[in-house]
């Protein structure tokens, strides 16, 4: 028996690698959609990026980062992905941004990749005092 039995049936875990506080420069890698392992009917929006230049300390150029959204439990998860899909063209409008566009981000198309976006992440204390990285998005423009 092969000490891999049941590797074709499970999925690769995350790199861990989460954007934190910072500004960066990052190209779209992949965006895509998943359900957690650990809590079924949990929902995620992932976005993964690699890091053109960053002033987090954690991070140098080259470097994949992700960015997660919890779908299924945020209320602020739609407003989100709506912010990170418009930074993805300075010429997109909130109009532009409907499920069946998003949708086409997460699809093996994956028509974002290459994308250059800008992220600002800043620590946001939660209500019950922990930490949350929020991250705003805006298109990159060379000038």
């Amino acid at each position: 028996m092969s000490l891999f039995k049941g590797i074709d049936k499970v999925q690769v875990s995350g790199s861990g690698r989460y954007v934190t506080p910072g500004n960066y420069v990052l190209e779209v890698a992949e965006v895509k959609t998943f359900e957690s392992q650990k809590k079924k009917g949990r929902h995620f929006f992932c976005v993964e990026g690699v890091v053109l230049s960053t002033t987090a300390q954690e991070y140098v150029p080259g470097d994949m980062v992700s960015w997660l959204v919890n779908i299924t439990d945020h209320e602020s998860a739609l407003s989100n992905i709506k912010n990170f899909t418009m930074s993805l063209s300075p010429d997109m409008t909130e109009a532009d941004v409907t499920p069946g566009s998003v949708d086409a981000l997460c699809s093996a198309d994956q028509p974002a990749s290459g994308t250059k976006v800008r992220a600002t992440a800043i620590n946001v204390q939660t209500r019950s005092g922990g930490d949350f990285t929020k991250v705003s998005w805006a298109p990159y423009n060379e000038a």
